[in-house]
């Protein structure tokens, strides 16, 4: 669950980075029509809740994950921004000089990740108790709602109107509301409804309540509503055929008056009224070539916030389509070395650099990684990995020779690792375990060589990948 949360962590981050963006374009934009904010916010809303997204070489977007997931396996977090004086003193600031323990598997039970999981999780069960409480609170209030037309509802139990539902969403109206304020009001709700904004503010929120640690997801959330209720008016102003802006606005300032305070999520009242009315007096319609132009700015906008920058890094589309071509294999290699280099370590105490290490390793099929173990009291140093699987899968190591994939392994961390001894590999079923186990010799006997050679430079490591492929291949 720890990793989980870390996983939303990182995503959290990435969205707070795009959201930033968009709110710079939003202030862009501001003279346009809203709608074009109001759609800009589904990037934010993509990176809040996909941990995953296809390439580009356009991507804007930060390549590496700030926060490692082996996080959840050290005492000591190693954070990454990217940014080498911030990484320094962001990791000297939460790293204290404490001997490293023996065993990282029993502190992960008490430790830190799996006390901001917790709270992680009961804030999400307390927002989700409350959303839904005051929807059937509301949805009581509501039941003495008489039939006005087709499908909407009046009721002198509110103040002010708004849609709510989901699967069949009803216009719900307060009773005592003049004929041409009722007008206007209705045509708004029914925009809400047309657009399926009744589906949408749900979502948003949901991410919200998944990312309710984060001030500036609850800012974004704000805006967003800001923006569709803004772009509602201003639909409304472009669909009548005479100008309402006079009429409409006084219908805005009326209903202010009447607010009824409901702090409900999930429907649509009459919120940031000043804004609005303001918004709709100064609203023009648009000139074609002002929307063609807006039109192609936020596509560009969610091209490069939603895609992920390519594996080789970015550049010009087409000079990166060339060096696909021409260089892939070395270019990869290049890049899956520089990825281990940057957690290289002298020392096998070094929890968070040697997580990073074991969190890039790629293990065989139905084998997952599920936490670590340093050995450092004394000589020899060694390294257990802890893998769940199945008994079928242990069974079938157990019997065959075939374990290349544990040696490459091994021998990626002993490169990495200056003074391991021992590597372990302990496959678990929950039930019984398997041990595989190399030593450093075996490494250097494997390769020709000392391996610790090969953690010199991109193009040693590189190399060494590649020998360690062959010798899989064979």
């Amino acid at each position: 669950m720890s990793r989980l949360f870390v996983t939303v962590f990182n995503m959290s981050l990435t969205a707070s980075y795009v959201a930033l963006v968009v709110i710079f374009i939003r202030m862009l934009l501001k003279k346009l029509p809203k709608v074009f904010s109001y759609m800009l916010w589904a990037v934010v809303w993509f990176r809040l809740v996909c941990p995953v997204s296809i390439e580009s070489p356009l991507s804007l977007v930060p390549a590496e994950s700030p926060i490692p997931y082996s996080i959840a396996n050290s005492i000591n977090p190693d954070l990454q921004f990217s940014v080498e004086n911030i990484d320094n003193a962001l990791n000297h600031s939460v790293n204290p000089s404490v001997p490293f323990a023996d065993s990282i598997a029993s502190l992960n039970k008490t430790g830190i990740m799996e006390l901001a999981t917790a709270v992680w999780l009961i804030g999400i069960a307390v927002l989700l108790c409350y959303s839904i409480s005051s929807y059937f609170k509301l949805s009581l209030r509501l039941s003495t709602a008489t039939l006005y037309k087709e499908n909407i509802y009046e009721t002198d139990r509110i103040n002010t109107p708004f849609v709510f539902g989901f699967i069949r969403p009803k216009i719900f109206i307060p009773t005592g509301l003049a004929q041409n304020e009722l007008d206007y009001i209705l045509k708004h709700e029914q925009v809400h409804i047309k657009r399926k904004d009744h589906i949408i503010k749900p979502l948003a929120f949901l991410a919200v309540v998944l990312h309710w640690f984060n001030p500036l997801i609850w800012y974004c959330f704000f805006l967003m509503s800001k923006d569709m209720e803004m772009s509602c008016d201003e639909r409304v102003l472009i669909e009548s055929k005479e100008d309402i802006r006079a009429c409409y606005s006084n219908s805005l300032l009326s209903l202010s008056v009447k607010q009824s305070g409901i702090l409900m999520p999930l429907t649509f009242g009459e919120s940031n009224v000043k804004a609005r009315i303001k918004n709709v007096l100064n609203f023009k319609k648009p000139l074609l070539w002002k929307v063609f132009i807006a039109a192609i700015l936020v596509a560009v906008v969610s091209v490069v916030l939603m895609t992920n920058p390519n594996e080789n890094g970015r550049g010009n589309v087409f000079s990166n389509t060339v060096s696909f071509f021409k260089q892939f294999n070395r270019d990869s290699s290049l890049a899956v070395a520089e990825k281990f280099l940057k957690y290289k370590t002298e020392y096998v105490g070094n929890a968070p650099k040697v997580g990073n290490i074991i969190y890039l390793l790629a293990f065989p099929e139905k084998v997952s990684y599920d936490h670590f173990e340093l050995y450092t009291d004394s000589v020899p140093y060694a390294v257990t990995v802890y893998l769940m699987t199945d008994t079928q899968t242990i069974n079938y190591y157990a019997q065959t020779l075939d374990q290349s994939l544990f040696e490459k392994n091994a021998i990626i961390m002993f490169s990495l690792i200056g003074n391991v001894d021992y590597i372990n590999f302990n496959l678990t079923d929950g039930k019984s375990d398997y041990l595989v186990q190399y030593t450093r010799d075996d490494a250097n006997a494997i390769i020709g060589r000392d391996v610790r050679e090969f953690s010199e430079g991109k193009q040693e490591f590189a190399e060494l990948l590649k020998k360690l492929d062959a010798i899989k291949e064979n």
